[in-house]
């Protein structure tokens, strides 16, 4: 046999090896590495081959480390044309982490593979093409989106390790984008230690997890599990009631963030209440928390007394626009069913969707946010916090019930507040919007509407209602 025949043989052989990897993932950790998976790294591993968005929550001792390694090792000799990125909050622990573990498995590699690549400080490429075919880690925040919007590639795999600690706006401003390549995967990993958040929203958004296929792994899948040492592990993080243990063992997010206002298992409740009934001589009120026209929403809450109706949402909308999309609103609806007064924010723009609504002979009530509490002023720095703690002190009483929105259920989660002065103090919006990506515009909707008493209302409403007696359509 010649030369050239043998190298063709050679090619011909490793073409089918690589071919036969694409397909198994096992049989690639295997015969590369020397290491079998796990039934739950397996799981994981097919997730990664076969899906374009993938999302894994886990607790500690799964092998996510080694697991996402064998993907990345796997992406880079399996494909061609290829850019694999590890993203992370943090460049030093990405760097003593999951790139220590990447390179570790390059020294433990079977020729020819540990031979056909350059291994750098932050990147690792192949020496037969190594502008195509590389993969390397950056840090992710949203002071650098328009670095991450840069990656493209034919085959573009990216992994964000420790997804919880990941500024929304990378995941929608910065990697959206790498879906336009001819075959992108998105794999996004981490500890599920925050109520809300992009990574949160790919579990429990229902539009947003519509579209991600998900991997949950729990303490009892580590490849190296035993009882003893499970029990050691539960006592350490507070056995079964403690939120670590709920975290770190079970792999499940918190009931609620941390200092959270509302408490995560009372917005449950609120959620799946389908037996809150609202009392008839108790007004139907609208909370509008305007927005300029621009990324935020203006968002219109609908509340009967224990049960929130419904939510409108508009965006882009002047001042003018707003208040004339708000008063057809008020007219298209069947006058038993109006609200006995809109509160507005009136901060700002919403003076004017305020002063529009007043002219056209809406009830308004003028709702300043930075203003003096109107009740219990010795409780509450400003009015904010008065109205916040009061829509707390309505998830309280537990008969409530609230509409299944992934946005609501994020926003109620996430608002924190402070009360080492004395008095409630809400975090400013700034601080809730850098956590969550936006602006909490159906929680501040929904505070509206306990800027006024409802007893205040009450009389009025009660005359309002239409008279129904079914003998009076024969009087006609």
């Amino acid at each position: 046999m010649s030369t050239t025949e043998n190298k063709q043989n050679q090619a011909e052989e490793l073409a089918a090896l690589i071919a036969l990897y694409r397909e198994d993932m096992g049989v690639f950790a295997k015969q590369v590495f020397n290491s079998t998976l796990s039934p739950k790294q397996k799981e994981f591993c097919e997730a990664f081959r076969t899906n374009r968005r993938i999302s894994f929550k886990g607790g500690t001792g799964f092998g996510k480390t080694f697991v996402l390694s064998v993907c990345f090792w796997w992406a880079l000799i399996c494909h061609d044309e290829v850019q694999v990125s590890i993203l992370g909050p943090s460049e030093p622990n990405l760097q003593a982490t999951t790139w220590k573990e990447i390179l570790k498995f390059h020294e433990r590699m079977a020729p020819p593979f540990n031979q056909a690549f350059d291994v750098g400080a932050k990147r690792i490429s192949h020496k037969r093409n190594p502008a195509s075919c590389f993969g390397e880690y950056r840090l992710a925040s949203k002071d650098n989106v328009s670095s991450i919007r840069g990656i493209h590639m034919r085959n573009n795999f990216v992994f964000v390790d420790e997804s919880t600690g990941v500024d929304d706006e990378v995941f929608v401003e910065g990697l959206g984008g790498i879906f336009a390549d001819p075959n992108p995967k998105l794999c996004i990993i981490s500890n599920p230690s925050r109520a809300s958040g992009y990574f949160w929203r790919t579990w429990c958004d229902p539009e947003l997890s519509s579209i991600f296929t998900h991997v949950h792994g729990t303490f009892w899948d580590s490849p190296n599990y035993d009882p003893k040492t499970f029990e050691e592990t539960a006592r350490s993080y507070g056995g079964p009631t403690s939120r670590d243990y709920r975290v770190m063992i079970e792999g499940e997010f918190p009931l609620t963030d941390v200092d959270g206002l509302i408490p995560r298992e009372l917005i449950d409740a609120a959620v799946l209440n389908e037996d809150a009934i609202p009392a008839d001589n108790v007004p139907i009120l609208w909370g509008l928390d305007p927005a300029s026209a621009g990324k935020d929403s203006s968002v219109l809450a609908i509340r009967h007394d224990n049960k929130v109706l419904e939510f409108k949402q508009w965006q882009g909308l002047n001042p003018t626009q707003l208040s004339e999309k708000v008063r057809d609103l008020y007219q298209q609806t069947p006058k038993h069913l109006r609200p006995a007064v809109i509160a507005v924010d009136g901060t700002g723009l919403g003076n004017g969707v305020w002063s529009n609504l007043r002219d056209w002979g809406l009830p308004t009530y003028n709702a300043v946010y930075k203003g003096k509490p109107t009740r219990n002023p010795e409780k509450y720095v400003s009015f904010k916090d008065q109205i916040y703690w009061e829509t707390r002190d309505w998830f309280a009483s537990e008969n409530v019930s609230i509409p299944n929105e992934a946005k609501l259920i994020e926003e109620l989660a996430s608002v924190q507040y402070d009360d080492t002065s004395g008095k409630i103090k809400i975090e400013e919006k700034k601080a809730t919007k850098k956590r969550i990506g936006r602006s909490p515009d159906h929680f501040d909707a929904l505070a509206l509407t306990f800027s006024v008493s409802k007893t205040r209302y009450a009389s009025k409403y009660s005359w309002s209602q239409p008279i129904k007696y079914d003998w009076l359509q024969s009087y006609e």
